[in-house]
């Protein structure tokens, strides 16, 4: 899992130019930044001047997400560097020199290779001083973040994620470098954020940009980078908000493309050449539906696995000390492994693989997936050691389930690293079994069409973002023949999966913590405004004591549907609203017999002034009241404790102006 989150310090402003922070904040941008001193200084300067020229903070967001593009495009490109650098120093040299995947006996070495990979990662947190573990990691930790820290994410975030996943993907753990790329890129928008100034709303808009910005360079695929950024991330698809992520995701696939040297739109995730000649005939189509079933209990299994296996280092920790967690990780992942090659090592073409050091359940898996996602491997077109070699049912089946393990026991343990490779793995694999089956019964059936589906399936129901699954797809392939079977398994398997557990791999964790999640803009913005803020109507007061049919001549007397309960000391007690009357209107000789009392609801809570719109809709959502009373800012025995109340209507009001912008 990427690195541990932590909140940054904050840094105290004790001087500065009143005139040009109000003049700045008319740009609607800019806020003291958690700097110090003499940057705040320089940013208040350049406030300054930015609203002396007019220029307006969206203009500013629209520059700075260029900025975020290429930044983050070069940082996906260093992390791809750092990743084969590792790879090539330390897990091809091991297994060099002490032949584990060769020799019988020195096979038995292979499951250290990871677990030592676990200790320098170890190494490396400490370094960064990371030993104090975090709730959430990773692309969790993005969104805690975003919802509970106003996306502060901590400078050292992307450098210390770019190590730890380098260390454990080259070390043989089982992860992908997407989500740690994306962490990297939200790292670049929110440093550059704080170094800017920006305020809230915008930060999050650019850690939004840095998301999407490394997707679109691990695969080369700026469309799916929009998509996951709005989709997964920030839950935002306003106009306001896709156009600066369009721009960075592009940039970042241009810079990332340039550094790599090469003239062809080709991303860390490289298809086969033949991928756009995929075709699909509609008599099939209708079994991807089933494929889709499948991919969601995939993605079912594959969630509650790792979320069990963080739950149970979790509790481990009070036996073995954490800092042996990821080795332990490391361990079990080799030794996942090690039943790999020892299945498999009487197959010439993967006897070869091995001696070449390569473990397909290992690192992303790549290469596996090309091999799976390619029809010459199941058409007998692959001739190797001059024997026609192909895919068999039982090497996808054995793939799938141990590259399952492999991930759950990487991540589940503190490894740094991604679910989008695994993801795309264990659906290559499933989508290729089903296939093969299915060629038995369906001889026009091709398996790597159900393969090539089931990558985007597995991982539209692992992340709960179809259309992430569906464009990813479509971008890779660059074949619109694939769009419909996808679109078909892709939904469907997202409705598996969230009628299971309800929620994605990324956001399990945080509601096991009651974290609530929503458009991290949109929260943004209803945090903004506090309830002391609006306009709240005179409340009507009842007292307990009161029998209903006095309560009834006020209402008809003064047009008043809903009262504030108070007892015979003006203590707040409840609500009585016109919907808790309509029983006694239907029996209006009971009412003289009923006290307040014994209808009043009790179960409301007052809302207090700094209570903000977001606090205020969770209530109202929850209790399903017309109005809610407001305590007063000071209350006394002589008045009673409510100010007023705040109405659904002026609520719904003001929330719209505030998620609109205006």
């Amino acid at each position: 899992m990427a690195a541990a989150l932590q909140v940054g310090y904050r840094c105290p402003v004790r001087s500065f130019d009143p005139a040009g922070a109000i003049a700045a904040r008319e740009v609607g941008l800019f806020k003291i930044s958690d700097i110090p001193r003499r940057i705040v200084s320089l940013q208040l300067r350049v406030q300054q001047k930015l609203s002396r020229w007019g220029i307006s903070g969206k203009r500013i967001l629209i520059g700075m997400s260029f900025l975020v593009g290429i930044l983050a495009g070069t940082a996906a490109w260093l992390f791809k560097r750092c990743l084969q650098s590792m790879h090539t120093l330390y897990f091809s040299r091991l297994v060099d020199s002490w032949h584990v995947t060769t020799r019988w006996p020195a096979l038995l070495l292979l499951p250290l290779i990871p677990a030592v990979g676990g200790l320098i990662l170890v190494a490396w947190r400490w370094f960064f001083n990371r030993h104090r573990r975090s709730v959430v990691h990773g692309l969790s930790g993005i969104l805690y973040s975003l919802n509970k820290e106003s996306g502060r994410l901590p400078s050292s975030l992307g450098a210390e994620t770019l190590v730890a996943s380098s260390i454990t993907i080259a070390s043989g753990g089982s992860a992908g470098p997407e989500a740690p790329i994306a962490v990297i890129g939200a790292s670049v928008g929110s440093l550059l954020g704080r170094i800017t100034g920006v305020s809230n709303r915008y930060n999050y808009v650019l850690i939004g940009c840095g998301a999407a910005a490394g997707i679109s360079a691990v695969f080369a695929a700026p469309l799916s980078g929009v998509v996951f950024a709005t989709e997964v991330v920030l839950q935002d698809f306003s106009a306001a908000t896709l156009t600066p992520i369009v721009i960075s995701s592009v940039m970042a696939t241009l810079t990332y493309v340039g550094l790599s040297g090469g003239g062809e739109v080709r991303g860390l995730f490289q298809m086969p050449r033949h991928a756009e000649k995929f075709n699909f005939t509609f008599h099939v189509l209708p079994w991807f539906l089933l494929l889709g079933v499948i991919c969601g209990l995939v993605g079912v299994a594959f969630t509650r696995l790792l979320t069990w296996s963080e739950q149970l280092h979790d509790r481990l920790h009070r036996f073995i000390p954490g800092a042996l967690h990821p080795a332990i990780g490391g361990l079990l992942c080799g030794l996942c492994g090690l039943v790999i090659v020892g299945l498999f090592i009487g197959d010439p073409f993967l006897h070869s693989r091995f001696t070449a050091g390569y473990i397909p359940i290992f690192g992303d898996g790549y290469p596996t997936i090309h091999r799976i996602i390619d029809p010459a491997w199941y058409n007998g077109q692959k001739i190797f050691s001059g024997r026609v070699e192909t895919i068999s049912l039982e090497f996808l089946i054995a793939v799938c389930v141990l590259k399952l393990l492999a991930t759950c026991f990487t991540l589940g343990s503190g490894g740094s690293g991604g679910i989008f490779a695994p993801s795309l793995f264990l659906g290559a694999a499933v989508g290729g079994a089903f296939g093969v089956v299915l060629k038995h019964f369906v001889p026009d059936a091709e398996p790597s069409t159900f393969a090539l589906v089931g990558m985007g399936a597995t991982l539209a129901a692992a992340i709960q973002a179809p259309l992430t699954g569906i464009f990813l797809l479509f971008e890779l392939t660059r074949n619109y023949n694939v769009m419909p079977p996808i679109m078909l398994a892709a939904v469907t398997a997202t409705v598996i999966q969230q009628l299971f557990i309800g929620e994605s791999i990324y956001t399990l964790p945080l509601k096991k913590m009651g974290v609530r999640l929503g458009s991290a803009v949109g929260i943004s913005a209803l945090r903004r405004v506090t309830i002391d803020q609006l306009p709240l109507e005179t409340p009507h007061f009842a007292r307990t004591d009161e029998t209903l049919s006095q309560v009834l001549a006020r209402s008809t007397e003064r047009g008043v549907r809903d009262f504030v309960v108070v007892d015979g000391g003006n203590r707040y007690v409840g609500l009585l609203t016109l919907d808790d009357l309509k029983n006694v209107l239907l029996a209006p000789e009971a009412a003289p017999l009923l006290l307040v009392t014994e209808l009043v609801r009790a179960d409301i809570p007052p809302l207090e002034p700094t209570a903000t719109l977001e606090d205020a809709l969770d209530v109202f959502n929850r209790y399903d009241t017309p109005i809610l009373p407001v305590v007063g800012p000071r209350p006394t025995p002589d008045s009673p404790p409510i100010a007023g109340v705040l109405s659904r209507t002026e609520l719904m009001r003001r929330s719209g102006q505030e998620l609109g912008g205006g």
